[in-house]
């Protein structure tokens, strides 16, 4: 009897598997390499990006304003007081504090003979009960004295005035007077002047 045995597989030579090898080794090594380059060229566009995109300024938001406003009060002698104006606008960092343009002031609103205070511009804070006018600030007492400053500080809660600022004043009798500040209280019965008081008297005929 003859055995038969199969023949062996020839083996594999160490040159083929080298030749293999290497082209997955190059792989591994390019492969990430690649990956780890877009990963930058990514995070770089978008840091540029980000970089150049600047931040919209914050929109500020336009101060209330309002025309022909009227603020009524009561001061402490029981007189009313009407403020007007042609425009007021609200202080954005002020919610107390209103700027006006050409207000007029009235004590004793009402009455046979008010007392009225103009001038050019104006803030007022109706808490604090503070009227500030300045800029050609003409004062008539209703008994016809007329009094011209540049400023004028109302407390808006008892009616005194305390001017801050030179002043010129005439009275019915055609006198003058000229001072370097002023102070009017006692419902305007009460003007006094401080500093270089100057008056002249014309007699009359």
């Amino acid at each position: 009897m003859i055995a038969i045995t199969p023949a062996a597989a020839p083996p594999v030579r160490k040159k083929n598997r080298n030749r293999h090898r290497k082209p997955v080794r190059a792989l591994r090594t390019v492969l990430p390499a690649i990956a780890i380059g877009m990963t930058v060229a990514i995070v770089g566009q978008g840091v540029i990006r980000a970089l150049a995109v600047k931040p919209a300024p914050p929109s500020a938001a336009a101060p209330l304003r309002m025309d022909n406003p009227r603020f009524t009060g009561t001061l402490k002698d029981g007189r009313a007081f009407l403020i007007t104006a042609t425009s007021a606008t609200r202080d954005p960092s002020n919610a107390d504090q209103v700027f006006l343009k050409n207000p007029q002031l009235t004590r004793g609103y009402g009455t046979d003979a008010p007392t009225h205070v103009v001038s050019k511009d104006g803030a007022y804070q109706e808490e604090k009960g503070s009227l500030l006018l300045t800029g050609d600030v003409k004062i008539d007492n209703g008994a016809g004295y007329q009094f011209a400053s540049q400023k004028a500080l109302i407390d808006t809660r008892t009616g005194d005035l305390v001017g801050g600022a030179p002043v010129e004043g005439a009275g019915p009798n055609s006198g003058s007077i000229r001072a370097d500040d002023y102070t009017v209280s006692d419902k305007g019965d009460r003007v006094v002047f401080k500093g270089r008081v100057r008056t002249r008297l014309t007699p009359q005929q």
